[in-house]
């Protein structure tokens, strides 16, 4: 007989409407307003809300996020099925109701179901006692596990009064152990089957091989046993060019002097090995090339290691009044330049904003990096200084420095703090902190 994990089980198509027991109970609340269809299947109990309350099936919602991100009923912004939230009082209130066992009920030649009164499951349970009832139900339609070709449907519970009678029922070949053989057909499988015993074709009727061979092993043996087998003198290449059955090799060894043919053996390894000899000394150039490139890589790593990949620096602006006048917007004052790591840099400060609109009535600080084709991810930040250390402005971003050469902040502070009175003016001059890092492919962007 077989095993419950050998049945092929064949559910029956059904809808929460089958199989409610009271249909009554299922209100306007459990009906989607955009199908009128119930929200929920005993499948999939899940009711979706925007995050405003409204609840709709899981198809409409689909359906409609392919076209819009937004609620159906109240246009809120929903990104994705994903990010919507559930009504887990409506989910409770579902998984209570009472349902009959979708195995009382039996498929029609027409693809309809009908309750079968005689055979069928007589379970009343709820929603969320279904699945575990499911895996155990007796009761549930199954085909014969014997063979695709015995149509027979049936019950769980029917299967060992079917199977006496089954004419498809699985054996297993004695000779290979493959299993789920059908009895009418096992005479095919052992003309095909690798393990099966057959008599050698050249009719060698070896003792030595029981007079059958499997099949699997029938090539091996014509190739590597059979005495029947032609083959060719072991020192053909040599020159002896005779070929007789393999039972007559001892004999061909004896009665023929192959000597010279020995002799042409040797000679022919002789030039092999000096081909090969050959081969290595050119293999061993190359070997001590290779290691001569590899030195040079080292000692290239070697120096990429010592470069610094981190600046820390203060930018001291001095005369700031009268900077403050020299550069209107969109003119910037330019820090020297400097390297970080083999990168070089240099600051962008415009006292009265830069390009933008938006940089007006601000400071925009911006990080250049010099033309290069290697994209760069750059870690840092800018800091002006106040008398009061608390007050400090310091802003941090990390970006990736490829086809945008240039980063940093068009409204980095308003210039109107910006004085002695505020205490980022000392002596007439402001004094801008500067921390830059090269940071290394794989590390996590952050911006702050």
């Amino acid at each position: 007989m077989a095993t419950i994990s050998e049945l092929n089980i064949t559910p029956i198509k059904f809808t929460i409407n089958d199989l409610i027991v009271d249909p009554v109970s299922l209100s306007e609340n459990f009906n989607c307003p955009i199908c009128e269809e119930c929200i929920m299947d005993v499948n999939k109990c899940e009711a979706l809300q925007c995050k405003e309350g409204h609840v709709h099936c899981r198809l409409c919602w689909v359906k409609s996020l392919e076209s819009k991100k937004e609620c159906m009923t109240c246009r809120t912004r929903v990104s994705s099925v994903d990010s919507l939230s559930k009504n887990i009082y409506l989910q409770k209130e579902f998984r209570n109701k009472k349902i009959f066992c979708p195995n009382l009920f039996k498929i029609l030649m027409s693809g309809k179901i009908e309750i079968d009164e005689k055979y069928g499951c007589k379970e009343i349970l709820k929603i969320d006692e279904l699945e575990g009832h499911i895996k155990e139900c007796q009761f549930q339609f199954i085909e014969c596990p014997n063979d695709k070709e015995c149509k027979t449907r049936l019950r769980k519970n029917q299967l060992e009064e079917h199977e006496e009678k089954c004419k498809k029922l699985k054996s297993e070949c004695e000779f290979c152990g493959e299993k789920g053989l059908v009895i009418d057909d096992i005479k095919v499988h052992y003309s095909e089957c690798e393990k099966y015993p057959i008599k050698c074709p050249q009719n060698c009727n070896s003792p030595i091989f029981n007079c059958t061979i499997e099949r699997g092993r029938i090539k091996y043996h014509i190739e590597n046993e059979c005495p029947f087998t032609m083959i060719q003198c072991k020192y053909r290449e040599a020159g002896c060019l005779l070929e007789f059955p393999r039972s007559e090799l001892a004999d061909h060894m004896k009665l023929i002097d192959h000597s010279k043919y020995m002799e042409a053996t040797i000679n022919q390894h002789i030039c092999k090995f000096e081909k090969s000899e050959k081969e290595y000394k050119k293999l061993e150039l190359e070997y001590n090339r290779l290691k001569d490139d590899f030195k040079v890589l080292q000692s290239e790593l070697k120096v990429i290691r010592e470069l610094k990949f981190n600046y820390q620096n203060k930018w001291v602006i001095t005369n700031w009044s009268q900077k403050l006048q020299d550069y209107p917007k969109p003119k910037s004052i330019e820090s020297p330049e400097f390297m970080v790591g083999n990168l070089k840099f240099k600051i962008q400060f415009y006292p009265n904003g830069g390009l933008s609109d938006e940089s007006k009535d601000f400071l925009s600080i911006y990080l250049y990096k010099f033309d290069d084709q290697t994209p760069s991810k750059v870690q840092f930040s800018f800091e002006l200084l106040n008398k009061d250390f608390t007050r400090n402005r310091k802003l941090s971003s990390t970006n990736i420095f490829h086809t945008e050469n240039k980063w940093g902040w068009r409204s980095f502070i308003n210039n109107s703090l910006v004085t002695p009175q505020t205490g980022f003016v000392i002596q007439n001059s402001v004094t801008l902190n500067i921390n830059i890092e090269i940071l290394p492919e794989d590390k996590e962007v952050f911006t702050s």
